[in-house]
């Protein structure tokens, strides 16, 4: 990745961070395991902070046993609505792909690798709550 666009992502992503208008965390119930980045996490009850260090996004199982950090690569414009989670899902491994949080008309990208063009894949959304929420 070049120097620019490292610094263009990084921008992207605190843009998204000034957007949010809160810094709760969510809360979201993953019923299958995806990989994020080179970390495979299991299916689970996972916290969400959108707004991670350095522009990161932060999923942690709620049981605390299990953490990864990803890096968007692109800041993403759309529709606002609810807090969601959306992967790529295959033959293999589901990949996180896009978060959206409930209050920003933004959202971030995530890089994924490459699937067979032959191979079928879906998206899969995942939506997220206030992690207080009962």
């Amino acid at each position: 990745m070049t120097s620019l666009t490292t610094k263009l992502t990084i921008a992207a992503a605190a843009l998204f961070a000034a957007g949010a208008a809160s810094a709760q965390t969510l809360k979201a119930d993953i019923p299958f395991a995806f990989q994020s980045g080179s970390k495979v996490m299991a299916a689970g009850t996972y916290n969400v902070d959108l707004r991670g260090p350095a522009g990161t996004v932060v999923i942690r199982n709620s049981q605390r046993s299990a953490e990864v950090l990803a890096m968007p690569t692109t800041h993403i414009e759309g529709k606002g609505g609810t807090a969601k989670l959306i992967f790529s899902c295959g033959h293999g491994p589901c990949y996180l792909v896009q978060a959206w949080s409930d209050d920003s008309a933004s959202g971030l990208a995530f890089r994924a690798p490459k699937r067979d063009a032959r191979e079928e894949a879906w998206l899969t959304v995942v939506p997220m709550q206030p992690a207080d929420a009962q």
